[in-house]
């Protein structure tokens, strides 16, 4: 054995650690409001903080210490004050910022919840169905995506398709399948008033949610259906999915559906992990988060049903193909640029 290679990795395994701690520190962080108090104030103690945001002190000496050790804090000593700059509070401590991660702050520690029966699965087959990741899977899927629907949807990422965008602003019909919470189909309501946007989606606690929040948007409406069960006969103008194909039971039954949804002269957009279905052009940070939370959730509620268990880094080709044995004539990639997704229009 190479002592020098082993103790590279004691290195290294240790950074993948203090990582780790520091998500759930962070996750600490967003469930008490300890850095939201401190946006915009500059430097605090740690009584400061505490007091602020009704904290236990205590707490708040440590957990900003590791934070702060972490880099997520600044840390003067001479003061003992800590501090958050306004980048780093756009990331963690804001969910209206275009850069908000906080999302990752529910769904990570909602899938490690459930490392014993991913083992489990792991050794015996199955998985864990969706519903077992409870109430904060869905509130960080929720909080992961709302940013980006309401400030990026139909200010960049629709406008890629000009044709499709004139289309909605006339009037049409559009459903968003796998819709969630509703962030991207009330995001289409709101810039698309002339047209009438559905979502489905299988979970009935997510539509649930949706349908609380459409008040005062009279053109959207929400329905708890599987993807190989959205209507046919209204004829949609634009059918949308969000990082939803490759968790699906079923992704080719649902993919062929929504080719029979559309209307003539409709367009699909699907959005998928922006990953290549070749492991050695993954090798990366970002694909070690992608194959992390396939393994924890895509992979494990797919396989759970018996499904096809496709997982986060299926890549183009792959989804080119499915498109096409579900019927469709044409896949192109549009040119968005986004370190995460990639964006698909599939048509004919």
């Amino acid at each position: 054995m190479d002592r020098e290679k082993a103790m590279a990795f004691v290195d290294q395994f240790t950074a993948m650690a203090s990582h780790t701690t520091t998500i759930a520190l962070l996750a600490i962080a967003d469930r008490t409001d300890l850095l939201r108090v401190m946006v915009g104030k500059g430097g605090m103690t740690a009584v400061d903080i505490a007091t602020e945001a009704e904290l236990e002190e205590r707490y708040v000496t440590e957990i900003a210490a590791g934070l702060a050790a972490a880099g997520v804090l600044g840390y003067d000593p001479n003061f003992e004050r800590f501090s958050l700059s306004d980048e780093i509070a756009a990331v963690v401590a804001d969910d209206t910022s275009p850069y908000a991660m906080v999302g990752w702050l529910d769904t990570l520690p909602a899938t490690m919840s459930r490392l014993r029966e991913i083992a489990d699965a792991t050794r015996h087959g199955g998985g864990v169905p969706f519903e077992e990741f409870g109430d904060d899977m869905v509130r960080g899927i929720d909080r992961g995506s709302a940013p980006s629907m309401r400030i990026l949807l139909t200010r960049r990422w629709l406008p890629a398709m000009p044709d499709v965008v004139e289309r909605l602003s006339a009037g049409d019909s559009i459903a968003d399948v796998g819709c969630g919470s509703g962030a991207a189909a009330i995001a289409m309501a709101t810039a698309y008033p002339a047209s009438t946007i559905w979502g489905f989606d299988v979970h009935e606690g997510s539509i649930e949610q949706a349908k609380a929040k459409v008040s005062s948007h009279s053109n959207v409406h929400f329905e708890a259906r599987s993807g190989d069960d959205i209507p046919t006969d209204i004829g949609f103008g634009l059918i949308t999915t969000f990082d939803v194909i490759h968790d699906l039971f079923d992704p080719l039954g649902t993919v062929r559906r929504i080719r029979e949804a559309l209307a003539e002269g409709g367009a699909y957009l699907m959005v998928e992990p922006r990953m290549s279905a070749r492991l050695e052009e993954n090798l990366h940070a970002r694909g070690a988060l992608l194959y992390g939370i396939s393994t924890l959730h895509c992979l494990t509620q797919s396989l759970a049903i018996g499904g096809a268990g496709l997982g986060a880094a299926w890549g183009p080709e792959k989804a080119e193909a499915l498109c096409r044995e579900a019927g469709f004539s044409s896949f192109e990639e549009l040119p968005i640029d986004n370190p995460f997704s990639a964006f698909y229009r599939v048509g004919g």
